[in-house]
């Protein structure tokens, strides 16, 4: 079995050498987590802007559309199939937090990633306590969203980052206890696990989404990818804006396809970041299982189950 290397660099080396050789398989496991949001977002997106159109001949005094409450219903089931494949894909991406954990052990092991529907197994069939846990991390974001708590909150998002491995790998621990004890082990070693997500922010959530970005906008693929959300983009009040910008002295000018293009820079960039998720979730597991002392025990049956298919 491979160790898990000491220090800060030495993990995210070992993380990220996992993340690259298995790169293919992870791609594989994310595909619909990831592109489902997306197309359910792009689905709900063409499905309102088709509605909007089609009211116009719709609503008639005195017909059935003549109605706030119908245009709402008509309006939730006619984007209904992209908000089922949004929360689906959603959830997925979810429940890969905590399964890409799991798999750490077995790519130590072997170097290779496998089974995933095993590793999201152990955290499915726990679905009512990681979806605590991640209840109180929405909670958590939602009070560090005003400014008088983000001090405190960056320094308790350090703390926590460790939530997700307790639980995969303590999963004697209650949604509560995970968030002691990710606080417990981090406890005197601030700086050496700020610095770790530091360097996966730097590389994860920066350096290569905003490269790859760069390099589809030199290629004008962001252009050809934006013309058809350019129709929507057109039904945002632009004239107004544009006046607004004239009163400011600025010579900016804004266009539908600049917000077009916007709109698919934000679908890539998230896209991108979402991908790269193992990356940051290897990373953490080794932390966990370096700070832990290696005291860290996948469940036996999912680790057995996992060898079998792998013989």
């Amino acid at each position: 079995m491979t160790k898990v290397k000491n220090g800060v660099l030495g993990i995210f080396w070992q993380g990220s050498k996992l993340y690259f050789t298995n790169s293919i398989s992870f791609l594989k496991y994310l595909a619909f987590p990831v592109f489902g949001q997306v197309l359910g977002i792009v689905l709900i997106l063409f499905a309102s802007y088709f509605y909007s159109c089609a009211l116009k001949q719709l609503v008639v005094p005195g017909g059935i559309f003549d109605n706030f409450l119908v245009i709402f219903f008509i309006l939730l089931l006619v984007t209904l199939p992209g908000l089922f494949i949004l929360i689906k894909a959603f959830w997925e991406y979810l429940v890969a937090y905590g399964a890409i954990n799991s798999m750490v052990e077995n790519m130590l092991k072997s170097g290779k990633v496998y089974d995933f529907h095993a590793h999201s197994e152990l955290i499915t069939r726990r679905s009512g306590a990681f979806g605590a846990l991640w209840l109180l991390l929405a909670i958590f974001g939602f009070i560090g969203i005003f400014p008088l708590f983000w001090v405190i909150s960056g320094i308790l998002a350090v703390y926590f980052i460790l939530i997700f491995q307790v639980f995969v790998f303590e999963p004697d621990k209650s949604p509560f206890g995970c968030f002691k004890k990710s606080m417990l082990i981090v406890k005197g070693h601030f700086a050496s696990t700020l610095g770790l997500m530091a360097l996966l922010g730097v590389f994860t959530y920066w350096l290569i989404p905003e490269g790859i970005k760069s390099l589809l906008e030199f290629s004008n693929i962001v252009t050809l990818f934006a013309i058809p959300f350019d129709c929507i983009a057109q039904k945002l009040p632009i004239n107004e804006m544009n006046a607004l910008l004239a009163q400011s002295h600025t010579n900016r000018h804004i266009t539908s396809l600049m917000i077009s293009e916007a709109m698919v820079e934000i679908l890539l960039g998230y896209i991108l970041t979402c991908l790269t998720l193992p990356w940051r979730s290897i990373c953490c597991a080794l932390w966990y299982k370096k700070l832990n002392k290696g005291e860290a025990k996948l469940d036996k049956r999912i680790l057995d189950r996992a060898t079998k298919s792998e013989t």
